[in-house]
């Protein structure tokens, strides 16, 4: 087998890898991205028991239209696969390749079983009663005995809920859970508040109960309508304790769940490779056995000029949030793909409900009030965002605040080219606040002293912050904020090569379902496409 040097060069421009020797280089990236260059063994399961087979014998199983590889790229990073960890879109997309919660979005973002097979609703709708599917195991994982995933139970979901209120994680999964299931905020509060496990009095959330083995229960507090889909995202997926136990890291770099893909390893630290997961056992509307693709690969953490370079040569198949570079590049008034664009690639263009929102900090140590920091707005952005953006789709409102000249030039005169101190503008780091953040900073540049910073922590040093307003549930309509001084609003986008149908989305800008991806071209006429 052998490699020319240019095709070695697609593979690795623009990655981030860690140091390696050229000998183990060669070895690693042959075997994980170029699987159709001759035999080679491959371990799948079936029927929970695994066997060794032949690239050439499973090629003879496949399906006209399924997919061998199908490649994502991502701007953003990740940097965990821990599900309470999933702070961006990128993160969120790819729990959805390995984890399931009790149940799943669809398409029309109705909620429909995954790891449970079925659930009760009381008359008062406010208990849920979940069942566990009979043939629900996590992924076969070396911190399980003998390396084989064990059958989940209803301790398992129990413990998920229980370690969202743990000191050691993100608090965003147990914000959705807090107000609704009875019980968890007073867990959650001791568990964050009381530091020393003998004074804690409370063991675990009144409103979950375990009942047996493939039955659990939640006891709402009061009814609430959005319950399930708050059930559906990625922060309420289920994973196993023996990970925790057999890492130090946890999820964090192996992530194991029950989910469509299961993880298989990675490469420097930015290509994460997940191949079909055999014991999956669902099927399509045709009964088609889920899902279609047999491997993903997924990069992230690349520069969007590298990742548009490998998208138009074939190396990757799938943009999920193109970036507005390329979408002004690439994509009309009308969300239509340009010539010569629409000979070569397909587009999804999909209303997002999630605005961004820039929110000014009332506690900032500036003391610049509201008035201010609006009139600032307005006066760097306006038309001149628009233009400098070219996303079709983005609508800007501002709050209604009194434009006026005089608290523009407070702020000028305080924070001029000569001022000692610089204001602080931050954003969260998915791609496009981080490119919106970055035009506005440019834009303001000219006239303040300004410092762009990615901050998760919205302190007292912040002036300006943007962020998403996350919306998890269909028709829910994000409220305007008091300290909200301009709201940015575009449609999502979603680029795709030639080579594969069937990438389904709804409105929730981190929802993507992968398992019935399908190929619309020969082999012969993915290599044309991607010489183009």
């Amino acid at each position: 087998m052998s490699f020319s040097p240019d095709t070695l060069s697609r593979l690795s421009s623009g990655f981030p890898f860690r140091p390696v020797t050229g000998f183990v280089f060669l070895i690693l990236i042959p075997a994980l991205w170029l699987s159709s260059c001759g035999p080679t063994t491959e371990t799948i399961v079936v029927d929970r028991q695994a066997r060794a087979v032949e690239d050439d014998e499973e090629e003879e199983v496949v399906e006209e239209d399924e997919l061998r590889v199908l490649k994502i790229g991502e701007s953003n990073r990740i940097r965990s696969m821990d599900p309470l960890f999933a702070v961006n879109t990128a993160t969120k997309r790819m729990i959805q390749l390995s984890y399931e919660g009790l149940v799943k979005l669809d398409e029309e973002e109705n909620a429909v079983p995954a790891a449970a097979s079925r659930w009760e609703v009381s008359d008062d709708s406010l208990t849920y009663t979940f069942f566990l599917r009979d043939d629900l195991f996590f992924h076969d994982d070396e911190s399980f005995s003998q390396g084989r995933g064990r059958k989940v139970n209803s301790r398992d979901v129990k413990r998920v809920f229980e370690r969202m209120a743990s000191r050691d994680v993100p608090p965003n999964a147990a914000e959705l859970f807090m107000d609704n299931i009875r019980g968890f905020e007073s867990y959650f509060l001791e568990q964050r508040d009381v530091y020393f496990d003998e004074d804690r009095q409370i063991d675990s959330i009144s409103g979950i109960e375990a009942k047996n083995d493939s039955t659990i229960v939640f006891h709402l507090s009061e009814q609430d309508p959005a319950f399930l889909s708050y059930l559906a995202t990625p922060y309420a997926v289920i994973y196993p304790r023996e990970p925790f136990r057999f890492r130090d890291d946890g999820l964090h770099s192996h992530a194991v769940g029950t989910g469509p893909f299961r993880y298989s390893t990675t490469v420097g630290d930015s290509i994460h490779i997940f191949n079909r997961n055999e014991s999956f056992n669902r099927k399509d509307d045709e009964g088609r056995t889920l899902p279609r693709a047999h491997r993903v690969e997924l990069m992230s953490g690349i520069r969007e000029a590298h990742l548009y370079s490998h998208f138009n040569r074939g190396v990757i198949n799938i943009l999920p949030d193109p970036g507005p570079g390329n979408i002004q590049r690439m994509i009309t008034s009308e969300n239509e793909l340009k010539d010569p664009y629409r000979d070569k690639y397909k587009l999804q263009a999909q209303a997002n409900p999630e605005p961004l929102v820039i929110r000014y900090n009332q506690n900032n140590r500036f003391n610049i009030g509201r008035p201010e920091a609006a009139a600032v707005l307005r006066h760097v952005t306006g038309d001149t965002l628009y233009k400098e953006l070219g996303v079709p789709s983005l609508e800007i409102t501002y709050q209604d605040d009194e434009y006026s000249q005089s608290n523009i030039a407070r702020v000028f005169n305080r924070f001029g080219e000569d001022a000692p101190d610089r204001l602080v503008f931050a954003y969260q780091q998915d791609i496009l606040p981080r490119t919106l953040s970055e035009t506005i900073y440019d834009l303001m540049d000219d006239n303040l002293r300004v410092d762009l910073i990615q901050r998760r922590v919205f302190s007292r040093d912040i002036f300006l912050y943007l962020d998403y307003i996350p919306v998890y549930t269909s028709g829910q309509q994000p409220e305007r904020q008091p300290q909200e001084v301009m709201r940015l609003e575009s449609d999502r986008y979603l680029l795709k090569d030639k080579t594969v149908d069937n990438v389904k989305l709804n409105t929730l800008s981190w929802w993507m379902d992968l398992t019935q991806v399908r190929k619309t071209a020969e082999p012969a006429e993915r290599a044309e496409t991607a010489g183009r």
